[in-house]
């Protein structure tokens, strides 16, 4: 029963391992392609956290909104929720609005985009985008709840906590059970050698007689080698023998 539950122990560590090491290389992936293209994405799918409440009811504040990434030069529509670039504070961060209306200038397209929680937006964005500033479309799928943790593991304090906390862990819970093998393989192998050495210890008759012969003669020689002992009254016996 016990080797069930550790083999199915051993099983669910490692499946989590796995998970994490998967999550991980996510995330390194998210870092590097977001400086190339100007959105986290792994092969052109863009998994985004929602920040703001500016789409509600469309958009919850920490869903995690699937997009696809988009080129210079891709046309969009009216209805298409966009992501783009803002500077907020000095600090420039994505936004996800929906294209309200079309505005060509001088030949080329320019979006107005509005966010669909009308308290939060009355009036469509000042700053209109076009093709060069989208840089993902939304699929229309989203996960309501995981942009939290996907935005917290993607910092410092997340990533370590929930991949390398875990990840330290687990080595040293491998190394933990590399020396139980280690040391279980060594009593096992111990007890075989006993085991055989009982095996093989089956003497011959010529071997039996010559062990009995040392012992006798080990015997017969301790004895010779003990001082005698001579009590008063042999000694006053030895007197009157002289008289």
């Amino acid at each position: 029963m016990n080797k069930i539950l550790k083999k199915i122990m051993n099983i669910v560590i490692d499946v989590i391992i796995v998970l994490i090491m998967v999550v991980s290389v996510m995330v390194v992936v998210l870092s590097l392609t977001s400086k190339s293209s100007g959105v986290s994405n792994i092969f052109g799918i863009a998994p985004l956290s929602v920040q703001t409440d500016s789409m509600e009811d469309t958009i919850k504040v920490n869903d995690m909104i699937i997009s696809k990434t988009t080129e210079n030069g891709d046309v969009f529509e009216v209805g298409d929720v966009v992501t783009f670039p803002i500077r907020e504070d000095g600090v420039e961060v994505l936004n996800t609005h929906r294209i309200v209306d079309i505005v060509e200038k001088e030949g080329m397209k320019f979006y107005k985009t509005q966010g669909d929680n009308k308290a939060v937006c009355p009036e469509a964005d000042s700053d209109l985008q076009s093709s060069y500033t989208i840089v993902a479309k939304w699929t229309g799928t989203r996960i309501p709840g995981i942009g939290a943790f996907f935005s917290f593991i993607r910092t410092q304090l997340g990533f370590f906590l929930v991949i390398l906390l875990p990840m330290i862990l687990f080595f040293v819970y491998q190394a933990i059970r590399v020396i139980m093998n280690i040391i279980a393989y060594n009593k096992e192998k111990a007890a075989e050698d006993a085991a055989a050495a009982v095996a093989n210890s089956e003497l011959t008759e010529e071997q039996k007689q010559r062990a009995i012969a040392e012992y006798l003669a080990q015997q017969k020689l301790q004895q010779e080698s003990e001082p005698t002992v001579q009590t008063p009254a042999e000694g006053e016996q030895s007197d009157a023998d002289t008289d």
